[in-house]
């Protein structure tokens, strides 16, 4: 069995979690975030102001998802009424929900690993 790590302190296995489409981010925390702003307000702006985001910046994430995914996961409509407005796709949903899930997965090998005698 390996020695401790450090004698005096308890060393935790940490990391972050995304989905990469060519080796590029495509989903993590930040998008999750943003379509549930989205969704929450119907709208990118205001979702975006929300996270204190810039509208460009929650633009380039609404792009990169609705040109990476299958299908829109943004859904926009202009003008009108009421100005036009944003909502999210089933999809969106239905992959926010599996993100999540696999995030409870991704804690809990972390917190596994963690314990490890050779960490505490």
């Amino acid at each position: 069995m390996p020695k401790k790590i450090h004698p005096k302190k308890d060393i935790r296995v940490n990391g972050s979690l995304w989905l990469e489409h060519d080796g590029r981010r495509f989903f993590g925390p930040g998008p999750v975030q943003l379509l549930e702003g989205i969704e929450e307000t119907g709208s990118i702006s205001k979702a975006a102001k929300k996270m204190q985001m810039s509208y460009k910046k929650a633009w380039d994430i609404v792009n990169n998802l609705n040109t990476t995914a299958n299908t829109p996961l943004v859904l926009t409509a202009t003008g009108g009424e009421k100005g036009g407005g944003s909502t999210i796709s089933q999809e969106a949903r239905d992959l926010i929900a599996e993100y999540k899930q696999l995030r409870q997965r991704f804690s809990a090998f972390l917190e596994a690993e963690s314990k490890k005698p050779y960490l505490r």
